[in-house]
């Protein structure tokens, strides 16, 4: 996946955090060290400024029942690809055998 459509799904959670005050909680998984984040409760720290995000194996978003319909709302929006399995949205970043949420 390309810097664009990481930096949409980013942004789009910056503001729906700041905007909505929707919380989503997200990981990450680093394709060269294979690090994966705790979770964060936050997308603050991102702010609206573009970054590279090659690095990026997969991005998760634990789903709640009261972020559920905004979050895969959001994410079929960008159109991304990804899994939804036993409460958490997967998004990767380089695999091309998944289907589009």
């Amino acid at each position: 996946m390309d810097n664009t459509k990481w930096n949409e799904i980013f942004i789009n959670f910056y503001k729906n955090e700041c905007d909505k005050g929707v919380l989503v909680q997200w990981r990450t998984k680093d394709i060269e060290t294979g690090y994966i984040c705790p979770w964060e409760g936050t997308w603050t720290h991102f702010g609206c400024e573009p970054r590279e995000w090659e690095y990026i194996d997969y991005l998760q978003l634990r789903l709640t029942p009261e972020n559920e319909k905004l979050v895969l709302k959001m994410l079929k929006e960008i159109h991304v690809p990804g899994v939804v399995d036993d409460g958490i949205v997967t998004v990767y970043g380089h695999r091309m055998d998944v289907d589009y949420i």
